[in-house]
């Protein structure tokens, strides 16, 4: 299949689902947000608290990447719909 073929496929999906991956972007960033505050708050400085706080990161960044592919996505995906030409 070719790459315009499957960005098309890729974009042209219900708004739904593209809300379902932000969604789950935004708990796994708020997650990671959770584990940083505990780890300042909860571990006496150590090495210990520095790798909870760096798995911490390592979420929050993970979840951010999917939130913002979801929004480039339902963002193509609107532009397309606009755009498209109306048939009939």
């Amino acid at each position: 299949m070719p790459l315009r073929q499957r960005l098309f496929h890729h974009i042209n999906v219900p708004l739904v689902q593209s809300f379902r991956q932000f969604r789950l972007g935004c708990m796994i960033f708020f997650a990671g947000l959770v584990v940083i505050f505990g780890a300042s708050q909860l571990l006496s400085p150590s090495l210990t608290q520095e790798l909870v706080t760096l798995a911490g990161l390592l979420v929050t960044a993970f979840g951010f990447v999917i939130a913002i592919l979801a929004q480039v996505r339902m963002l193509f995906g609107r532009l397309y719909a606009f755009w498209q030409k109306p048939k009939g």
